[in-house]
């Protein structure tokens, strides 16, 4: 599985050639965004709070989930149905990023790759179990994203 970013605001998620869904930013400079499902479902996701560390997901306009960075740098997945899901950074240099469900049970691994001439991400993902839900999947890949933006936005 991956996922490709087509423009500075597209990223299209593929297996094997199939499309599996889009995250969609409203432009290059923010953090919304929207997921596009192929059953046509459409997620809305938006910054609440003063500093924006809190993130929405909505389908519409009921909230579905919420993200949020926690202390350690990791962030959290709270679905209102009571799943619950953590995305790490791993490796040398927090190079990688896994999913992990309440059980410490690594689910997803993203794979960013940068695309130094236009200067975007493109993802490998891998998983321990074929994941049935690829809005996971794309929150994962928005989550990546917002942490890759926060520590370039800490190094500059």
């Amino acid at each position: 599985m991956e996922a490709k970013s087509t423009n500075r605001k597209t990223f299209q998620l593929t297996e094997n050639g199939q499309p599996l869904g889009e995250l969609i930013y409203e432009s290059i400079v923010s953090q919304k965004a929207e997921i596009k499902l192929p059953n046509s479902d459409v997620y809305e996701i938006e910054h609440i709070g003063i500093f924006d560390t809190s993130i929405n997901v909505t389908k519409n306009g009921a909230e579905i989930a919420k993200l949020a960075m926690d202390w350690r740098g990791q962030i959290e997945f709270n679905f209102h149905d009571g799943q619950e899901f953590i995305l790490k950074a791993k490796g040398f240099l927090g190079n990688k990023f896994i999913i992990e469900n309440k059980n410490e049970e690594k689910l997803i691994q993203f794979d960013p790759h940068l695309n130094w001439k236009k200067f975007n991400y493109n993802y490998d993902i891998t998983f321990n179990n074929k994941p049935q839900n690829n809005l996971l999947v794309l929150l994962g890949v928005y989550a990546s994203n917002y942490f890759l933006a926060s520590m370039s936005g800490a190094m500059a």
